[in-house]
């Protein structure tokens, strides 16, 4: 993702501390000296979407983002192992690192969980507690969504940033089946497979060309009505067309949550001096990778010695992918 910025420096022929697909980037504003920031590829765009790199203050910061396919955002859909994966979560007790990890996401996951059990309305079709959970605490909680979106904005610069860096690998599964499940739903009732959704972002300039093939890279929650997500002010409205996110009206809401490995491709825009409008059309879905952490776990279990059995006496030992 190409980041521009007026009155900007950008430094990529020096070493960056992780990758060298990082840019330093320079923010200059009136009221503070300029600040540096070490940004992966893609980190910004993700950021400001999730509201955490916003401009504060009375100084305009005129950020420029092109858009790309965030080739560092963490896309995993868990085709054809949804299962084992959720049997490797279980046995890793990656639930309870999760939440050790930071009082409030285990309070936040708490009080999500205690409403959830104190609502009269029956779950979605084939939905369990923990699937609805994290679609409620990630839909309605501000905190989470920027923690998350930070964490899935450089979790897939390798197979090793995945397994030792991201610490939120039981609620990106949980999160992406519980949007499948209720895509499924959708195609029980055959109700309308897409929705035209908008989402709002302040003080961003997004640059971008008519054709242009984009992902968003995060799940993404946006407004079924269009005056909640506009507001005045210096703001890019995006007009989605989504055929793969899913309403939530089952959790009253009038949202619709978009994952972060569907594609789109921009079909019109216009530029205004106090707010721009993107108009994006779906157009497929796109993964780096898939079964991740089942991967990882193998990797672990080949170092493992083998032992004799006692009742066979043959070696036992992991079996073979």
């Amino acid at each position: 993702m190409k980041l521009q910025e007026r009155r900007s420096t950008f430094n990529t022929s020096k070493g960056c501390p992780l990758t060298n697909r990082c840019r330093r980037i320079l923010l200059p504003t009136s009221a503070a000296p300029a600040m540096g920031i070490w940004l992966l590829r893609g980190q910004l765009l993700l950021l400001l979407l999730s509201g955490l790199q916003r401009p504060t203050g009375s100084s305009e910061v005129a950020i420029k983002i092109d858009f790309d396919l965030a080739p560092g955002s963490f896309d995993d859909q868990y085709q054809g192992c949804s299962q084992e994966v959720m049997e490797a979560l279980n046995q890793g007790d990656y639930f309870t690192k999760e939440l050790k990890a930071s009082r409030n996401y285990f309070n936040v996951w708490q009080k999500a969980h205690l409403t959830l059990l104190n609502q009269e309305k029956a779950l979605p079709k084939n939905m369990n507690i923990t699937q609805a959970v994290a679609v409620l605490l990630y839909s309605s909680n501000d905190n989470v969504r920027s923690d998350f979106a930070r964490a899935m904005a450089s979790a897939a610069m390798s197979p090793e940033q995945y397994e030792h860096s991201f610490r939120f690998k039981y609620l990106h599964y949980y999160l992406t089946t519980a949007i499948q499940l209720l895509r499924e739903d959708i195609v029980r009732k055959n109700d309308s497979l897409c929705y035209e959704v908008h989402h709002e972002v302040k003080n961003v300039s997004w640059k971008a060309y008519t054709g242009a093939i984009i992902r968003f890279g995060q799940f993404l929650s946006t407004s079924l009505l269009r005056e909640e997500a506009q507001k005045f002010g210096n703001e890019t409205l995006f007009t989605i067309f989504t055929c793969l996110g899913a309403p939530l009206q089952d959790f009253s809401l009038k949202k619709v949550l978009v994952p972060p490995y569907e594609l789109f491709k921009v079909v019109n825009m216009s530029y205004h001096p106090r707010g721009n409008w993107l108009q994006l059309r779906s157009t497929g879905n796109q993964s780096t990778y898939n079964c991740q952490l089942l991967k990882g776990n193998r990797r672990i279990l080949k170092t493992k010695p083998c032992r004799n059995s006692l009742k066979t006496g043959q070696a036992e030992g992991p079996s073979r992918d």
